[in-house]
């Protein structure tokens, strides 16, 4: 027989537990601060799933606060409810009065897969609400899954010695094609489990990253169409990493145009910052080096840069790439156009130059004709065939020449 200590200990803890408990709780409906002028919270009315039903009807508490992480006043903070139809833990005191504490998970809300039990999977996505029975209860199981998922990734990477490879970043927005395929994401192993196709993202790759596809501390914003804009921090470490796109190793940067064609992206227009400090801007940008002959390219290099033709070091230049017509200036300040190639690609079909000293000329290229003013005021006047002055009045020295029918050029 119990003594009247234990007694007394047996009926506190009864009454404790009649007005202070910890129970899951399925929510029912949410109130939140819709219009400036209303006066709700951020509560849930919940179904108390550890009470007898009475009169055929299941207990339900009625606008009980959410715990709130963070309120920064006057509209501020980090608002937070559970939706409809999550089990959620409620600490009940008082009697009727509550308060929500957390999600609570089932075995219908599976978290998301991670590698790692340090990796951060911050996942959400479509709402779909759950079907409810005659009670106002979600039995129905499973409940319906997130559409066009969106998440936040950090991929811890291995978990073992002091400092390995890991830390990289994804912020990825709607939608993620593979956790809309797969929704437990068991697939999502490291940043690279993240495709290209058609998926919208950050991507932050660490000193040591888990990618082969990328080179360390990239960083690349990805549009859907197949367009980004990409910053390389680092060269080529090891032969292990192959770069999905072109680049040109630490101080690279690049935005590159793209579109989805056949379910491929079809790579468009860029400008690409070079290492060494030289920019181009290309309508076109071909597969390989050696296609290099597709549409139209604006190139301006570096000071430090050696790239240079017959008539010396390059500064800027504007190339039709189709027809091979160039416009060309140089580091000392005269700059030269030319027109199309001849069909034997040999040389340009004219060419104008115009130098630092007043030295300048036309040429045709083709006949072999030429005007050309040199730096001491000299004029030449070249052509294989003849040369031909049609004007009514030409005047030499002072003297004005007029044509004559019979004799030619005559002085008056």
């Amino acid at each position: 027989m119990p003594g009247l200590k234990n007694r007394f200990t047996d009926e506190v803890i009864r009454i404790v537990r009649r007005y202070m408990r910890l129970e899951i709780c399925a929510v029912y409906d949410i109130h939140w601060h819709e219009t400036a002028n209303d006066k709700k919270f951020n509560s849930v009315d919940v179904i108390m799933r550890d009470r007898a039903e009475k009169d055929g009807k299941t207990p339900i508490r009625k606008q009980l606060p959410v715990l709130q992480h963070f309120l920064g006043g006057h509209g501020g903070g980090y608002n937070w409810t559970p939706r409809v139809g999550d089990l959620v833990w409620v600490f009940f005191y008082g009697g009727r009065q509550g308060i929500v504490l957390a999600n609570a998970w089932s075995w219908a809300e599976y978290p998301a897969c991670r590698p790692s039990p340090y990796d951060i999977a911050d996942k959400n996505g479509q709402w779909m609400k759950p079907r409810q029975d005659q009670f106002g209860d979600f039995p129905w199981q499973p409940y319906p899954e997130l559409r066009k998922p969106y998440c936040f990734r950090w991929f811890h990477g291995p978990v073992k010695g002091y400092n390995g490879p890991g830390r990289d970043w994804c912020f990825l927005f709607d939608y993620c094609r593979l956790g809309n395929t797969s929704a437990s994401c068991e697939m999502c192993k490291t940043v690279d489990s993240i495709q290209r196709l058609k998926n919208h993202y950050f991507k932050f790759y660490s000193e040591e990253t888990e990618s082969r596809k990328a080179y360390p501390l990239r960083g690349e914003y990805h549009a859907p169409c197949g367009s980004f804009w990409m910053f390389e921090s680092r060269d080529r470490p090891s032969s292990e990493y192959i770069s999905e796109v072109h680049t040109e190793g630490e101080g690279y940067w690049t935005i590159q145009g793209a579109k989805i064609e056949n379910n491929l992206e079809i790579q468009l227009g860029h400008i690409r910052h070079s290492p060494d400090g030289s920019m181009e801007g290309h309508s076109a940008t071909p597969e390989t080096s050696q296609e290099d002959n597709v549409g139209h390219r604006w190139k301006v290099y570096s000071p430090d840069s050696t790239i240079s033709d017959s008539r010396g070091p390059i500064a800027a230049e504007l190339v039709n790439l189709e027809k091979k017509a160039l416009v060309r200036i140089y580091k000392d300040g005269s700059a030269r156009m030319v027109s199309a190639n001849d069909v034997t690609g040999a040389m340009g079909r004219s060419e104008v130059v115009v130098g630092v000293d007043g030295h300048c000329w036309l040429w045709n290229l083709v006949d072999d004709a030429s005007i050309e003013f040199f730096s001491g005021g000299v004029a030449t006047v070249t052509s294989p065939v003849e040369i031909n002055l049609n004007a009514p009045v030409i005047k030499q020295n002072g003297v004005q020449i007029h044509p004559s029918i019979f004799d030619g050029w005559v002085s008056r």
